[in-house]
């Protein structure tokens, strides 16, 4: 989880957000079904206000349009999910309704950032998510589920992964974080291409 967590850190603070803590990562034994989900605060200091016409999936050019929110991660570490699910819109399903039967993303949600200040206007609950459906009905059937516990925008692990690679350049040493150390290595290696950015 914290591999997941590094990269969702890297990837607002390289599209201009300030991040802070909104919940502190439990330590100690891993166990699934108990482990609350990470949370971060995110602000963009050069956004004037969250827009109200983004899509509820999000890409990276939504970015621009978010000036304050809640960033919740349901990844690989910290649930269920499992390399069979990626292509399996039932599995997905399932593993949807489950979580949101254990409540962990609500819980999540319902957290205070570290050292709120006022002023920053309304904020945004965006939740990050390992997998999407294929299917359009499907996705429609988790955007809903998802929409009734007051989520407003999901994006995925994939398109995070992706911009982060964009920009990571396989010549230039990048020594602040070691995600994009792993990342320079992988297409150093040509073990991760653009444009398809396949890995391995």
């Amino acid at each position: 989880m914290e591999v997941e967590h590094d990269l969702v850190e890297a990837y607002f603070e390289t599209n201009g957000f300030l991040i802070r803590q909104a919940q502190n990562i439990e330590s100690g034994k891993f166990r699934k079904k108990q482990e609350s989900l990470p949370t971060l605060a995110i602000f963009n200091p050069l956004v004037e206000s969250n827009s109200t016409t983004s899509s509820f999936r999000l890409y990276t050019s939504d970015l621009r349009k978010i000036r304050y929110g809640l960033v919740c991660l349901l990844g690989w570490g910290n649930s269920g999910f499992s390399n069979g699910m990626l292509n399996n819109d039932s599995m997905l399903i399932k593993f949807y309704k489950k979580e949101l039967k254990d409540k962990r993303i609500e819980t999540a949600f319902n957290c205070t950032p570290k050292n709120e200040q006022g002023g920053m206007g309304s904020l945004l609950k965006l939740l990050i998510v390992p997998a999407l459906p294929r299917s359009e009905t499907k996705i429609g059937e988790i955007f809903t589920l998802l929409q009734n516990i007051q989520v407003d925008g999901v994006l995925t692990l994939r398109s995070i992964l992706e911009n982060l690679l964009k920009q990571t350049d396989s010549g230039v040493s990048i020594l602040s974080k070691p995600v994009f150390q792993v990342l320079n290595l992988l297409k150093a290696y040509e073990l991760a291409k653009e444009p398809q950015l396949e890995m391995f």
